[in-house]
C-alpha cells in the first residue's frame, strides 16, 4: 500500500466517517425497536395475567413471529447497503491507482476489467462482519488485499 496513504487519507476516509455515523444510527434504531417490542409483550402478557380472556392468545403467534423478525434483524450483519456504498467510495481510486482498472459487479460479482484482462476476486468486497467492527478496519483489509491482487496482474 506503499504511495497509497494520501489517496487514502484524501478521498476514502472523508466518506467512512458518515457511513460510521449511519451504521451507528441503524443499530440504535434496531435496538429501540428491540426494547419497544419487549415492552409491547411485557404489557400484552399483563393484560393476559390480569383478564386471562382465551381470545387474547391469539395475539401470541403474532408477537412471536414478530420478535423473531427483530431478533434477525439484530443478529445479521449489515446490510448490502454498505457494501454498495464502501465499493462506491473505495473502487474507484483503488483501481486508479493500481493501472487504470475498470470495476463492474456482474450476477453479484466483483469484475476487474483492463486490455482484455479479467479478474475476479475470491471473497466479497467491503461486508462488514457485524455492527460493531469499525468499518475502516474492515475497508483498509479488503483495500490491501485488493491492491496486492490488481498489482500482481
Amino acid at each position: 500500500m506503499n504511495g497509497f496513504a494520501d489517496i487514502l487519507v484524501a478521498r476514502i476516509t472523508p466518506h467512512l466517517i458518515p457511513l460510521e455515523e449511519a451504521r451507528r444510527q441503524q443499530r440504535l434504531i434496531l435496538r429501540r425497536r428491540a426494547a419497544g417490542f419487549a415492552v409491547l409483550c411485557l404489557g400484552w402478557l399483563g393484560t393476559v395475567l390480569v383478564f386471562g380472556h382465551p381470545l387474547l392468545w391469539l395475539a401470541a403467534p403474532v408477537l412471536a413471529a414478530i420478535g423473531l423478525f427483530i431478533t434477525l434483524q439484530l443478529r445479521a450483519a449489515p446490510g448490502r447497503d454498505y457494501a454498495e456504498a464502501l465499493r462506491a467510495v473505495a473502487l474507484p481510486p483503488v483501481c486508479e491507482f493500481c493501472g487504470g482498472w475498470k470495476y463492474e459487479r456482474v450476477n453479484g460479482r466483483d469484475v476487474f476489467s483492463r486490455a482484455g484482462e479479467r479478474v475476479e476476486p475470491d471473497w466479497p468486497l467491503f461486508v462488514l462482519p457485524d455492527w460493531h467492527s469499525p468499518i475502516a478496519a474492515s475497508v483498509m483489509l479488503d483495500i490491501e488485499r485488493l491492491i496486492g491482487l490488481l498489482n500482481n496482474r
